[in-house]
């Protein structure tokens, strides 16, 4: 079922600096004495992954209740992220992990069909006794501390128990221990603090008989089309790679015809070093885009971000990149703002990105200045741009 839950934070912190973000992790690991839970794509194989994995462990040890939630799909793509002796490295700390009392949950949907086409779980959560949740972008890997842009909020409120609910979820905890860890979460002033609204699709839920063939009608998708309907003067997204669904898109190309100032900021084609593929995926939304009078900017080191600002008044952030795959295969979910404090603080970081030297802006003639050999590829794998 899809989850839609009106909650309040009493803070709501903006993770971008990658330090800041690993520091909240591993404060709250090292901090927890009755239960941690963390859900990710994927879990890197590098060392920076590998020391979070041993904070972990080192949780376990002492008590801890420690569940650490994977997608089956992702891990798999996230071997080609590194080398054959950091993978054997990373299934050793996991077996480590394992023996100790740590629980490894890997999602998969129970369709074939789903499966076959890289269906699972994309929502990145980690959330503690403390009473403070992290919700954003970051799957635990180099990538996500070292290299790319991210966004997560750092939360405390109300809304921290709906978080453990849905990592809950995730894991297929029963609603006993759900309850025993709810239960232990701090008390929290209920009518105070920043307005949230989580929104979480599944659309595996939500696919006809003939899927991958028959349409999917994913609500969070629909909510971000609404979002995007009501600008009036500027839109401001960032994605991994901007390959939208149609119904996106047309809501992108109805805001442009309105007048309203659209920007997209994602990643250069030599930002996922091993294939150019989501990147060509991506190149083939650039005309229609640019004609519209959308600016467009690609990010060297890599836009792994996932932001909607509207109007400098409404914002949404989480998981959900614009892309197929988020729109008919992988379980998603955003936040949801008004709250102007919120808000203003999106607009600064979208001032910074748009300053920032990494950004360029794609020119006119970016397609004459693409070697030949990645033109070639743009026409052969048009055909496959859902997939890719």
């Amino acid at each position: 079922m899809s989850g839609t839950r009106t909650s309040t934070a009493t803070s709501v912190k903006i993770l971008v600096d990658r330090d800041a973000e690993w520091a909240a992790r591993m404060i709250m690991i090292e901090r927890a004495q009755r239960f941690v839970i963390l859900t990710t794509y994927y879990f890197g194989s590098d060392e920076r992954s590998g020391t979070l994995l041993d904070a972990l462990l080192c949780a376990v040890r002492k008590g801890v209740r420690v569940v650490l939630v994977l997608d089956r799909f992702g891990q798999r793509l996230a071997q080609n992220l590194g080398t054959h002796s950091e993978h054997q490295r990373l299934r050793e700390r996991m077996r480590e992990f394992r023996t100790a009392g740590g629980l490894v949950v890997e999602c998969s949907p129970r369709s074939f069909r789903h499966r076959w086409i890289g269906g699972g779980m994309h929502v990145k959560i980690q959330v503690s006794e403390a009473g403070v949740a992290v919700f954003g972008s970051s799957n635990i890997a180099h990538h996500s501390f070292r290299r790319w842009n991210e966004i997560s909020l750092e939360i405390e409120g109300d809304i921290v128990a709906d978080l453990l609910e849905e990592a809950c979820r995730f894991a297929e905890l029963s609603e006993q221990e759900h309850a025993t860890f709810k239960a232990w979460l701090p008390a929290t002033p209920s009518s105070e603090g920043v307005e949230l609204r989580y929104v979480r699709e599944d659309p595996q839920e939500r696919s006809g008989r003939l899927f991958p063939f028959g349409a999917v009608d994913n609500r969070l998708t629909t909510e971000l089309v609404e979002l995007i309907d009501r600008a009036q003067q500027s839109v401001r997204i960032t994605a991994f790679y901007y390959k939208p669904v149609p119904v996106l898109k047309a809501a992108l190309l109805r805001a442009c015809g309105r007048g309203v100032d659209v920007e997209i900021f994602h990643s250069h084609r030599d930002s996922l070093e091993v294939s150019h593929l989501p990147w060509i995926s991506a190149s083939a939304q650039y005309a229609s885009m640019l004609k519209a009078g959308a600016r467009i900017y690609e990010n060297l080191a890599g836009e792994h971000s996932k932001v909607i600002l509207v109007d400098d008044r409404e914002v949404s952030v989480g998981s959900y990149n614009f892309e197929h795959a988020a729109h008919d295969r992988l379980v998603e979910a955003m936040i949801f703002s008004d709250d102007a404090t919120l808000c203003a603080s999106f607009r600064s970081l979208f001032d910074a990105l748009r300053g920032s030297q990494d950004n360029t802006m794609l020119s006119a003639g970016w397609r004459s200045e693409l070697p030949a050999t990645l033109q070639l590829k743009r026409w052969l794998y048009r055909p496959l741009r859902r997939w890719i």
